[in-house]
């Protein structure tokens, strides 16, 4: 028996240092990819060309359907410096999430897989691979019954799909569909329920929580005593909370329909919607943001590096298996643990419950002395 136990805790080990690699791996070249992005863009005849022009208007986006240009004339160069630096303040943000990357990698080896989840960097790599793995297999099997997914929408050149599709846009739809619109729902959402709370606070303190909800929901949650997704899981979120992200994912995709985008882009934007409006519960804003900046300006900045450095090809190669291995792991791994989940559940339900023998069941012997102990227990008057 000690013999196997050591076995388990030996091959417990082997995985979580296997998982533990490979997501620091993927870890590495999403920051890698962000000086990649300043050499192809500052240091490339075609992109250094580029960068010194200018932007002539902001696209801005608010509560999903609200689009409009805030006329304002930037230098690209300059937009996409401070774009990446808000993506490195994400990364930033991501890394202390709850629990430091750093402690969550010193201790990885002796806690359960469901704590590498605390840390929103950690569980990054993880959600990405498989929600990339996802969206391949669901595009492939609708392509296959006629149902097109389309291309992503290309601009005059490369550089301007780069900068526009890649780094871009990711921000602006993640302020627009959940940052502003699930956020500011948070804000008259959780300030009802806590009505009486917030009668007593002070217009200062109330502004400051106001703030706080939009960037960190479960930790403004948390602090006004309302149950977490940190704490509870998908109990921590609420009826009202599930029907937003269900309308901002549904809306996210439908307005993914169109040229040239085909009718399947509809299910796997929706899908990563979903995904998105989740990460945003558990984590804070930073969390859609990036896993938007993976499927934006992730895989266009190293496609565009093979373009002109064709040398780091072997290196494109190792991340895109990595990436869908991990996914297929990670799939495959959540369909045994829900397979196990419903197995115990109906055996729980069909094995009927212990009753009880009335005191005629019990043995003669048996009643007469829990007779006898009843009268010396409880005598009569």
């Amino acid at each position: 028996m000690v013999a196997q136990n050591e076995v388990k805790l030996d091959i417990k080990i082997f995985l979580a240092a296997a998982l533990i690699i490979t997501v620091l791996f993927l870890v590495f070249s999403y920051l890698l990819s962000i000086p990649l992005g300043l050499v192809l863009f500052f240091f490339t005849p075609e992109g250094s060309a580029f960068s010194t022009g200018h932007l002539l208007a902001l696209p801005v986006e608010l509560f999903m359907t609200l689009y409009f240009f805030v006329p304002v004339t930037i230098n690209v160069g300059l937009a996409f410096l401070f774009l990446l630096g808000v993506y490195a303040l994400c990364f930033a943000g991501a890394w202390i999430s709850r629990e430091s990357l750093h402690d969550m990698v010193r201790k990885g080896l002796s806690r359960p897989f469901t704590k590498f989840f605390n840390n929103n960097l950690f569980a990054m790599p993880i959600i990405t691979s498989m929600l990339l793995t996802a969206v391949i297999t669901i595009s492939s099997f609708q392509e296959s019954v006629g149902i097109p997914t389309g291309s992503p929408p290309e601009w005059e050149s490369r550089f301007e799909t780069f900068f526009i599709g890649g780094t871009l846009l990711a921000l602006v739809e993640e302020i627009g569909f959940r940052i502003s619109t699930i956020g500011v729902f948070l804000i008259a959402y959780l300030f009802l329920v806590k009505r009486k709370t917030v009668a007593s606070w002070s217009v200062g303190h109330a502004l400051k929580v106001a703030f706080l909800i939009p960037l960190f929901p479960d930790k403004a949650k948390k602090s006004l005593g309302v149950k977490t997704v940190s704490e509870f899981g998908i109990r921590g979120i609420s009826l009202a909370e599930w029907i937003m992200i269900i309308i901002t994912s549904s809306v996210f995709g439908w307005v993914h329909v169109g040229h040239p985008w085909g009718l399947g882009k509809f299910t796997t934007a929706t899908l990563v919607g979903l995904a998105f409006g989740l990460a945003y519960l558990l984590y804070g804003a930073q969390a859609p943001i990036l896993l938007h900046w993976f499927f934006n300006y992730y895989g266009s900045a190293y496609g565009l590096a093979l373009d002109f450095y064709p040398t780091v090809s072997p290196i494109v190669f190792l991340i895109n298996l990595v990436t869908l291995t991990l996914g297929v792991v990670g799939w495959s791994t959540f369909i045994v643990l829900l397979g196990v989940w419903v197995y115990r559940r109906r055996k729980r339900i069909v094995t009927p419950l212990a009753v009880p023998p009335s005191p005629q069941t019990l043995p003669p012997s048996n009643s007469k002395i829990f007779v006898a102990n009843a009268v010396e227990c409880c005598p009569t008057t």
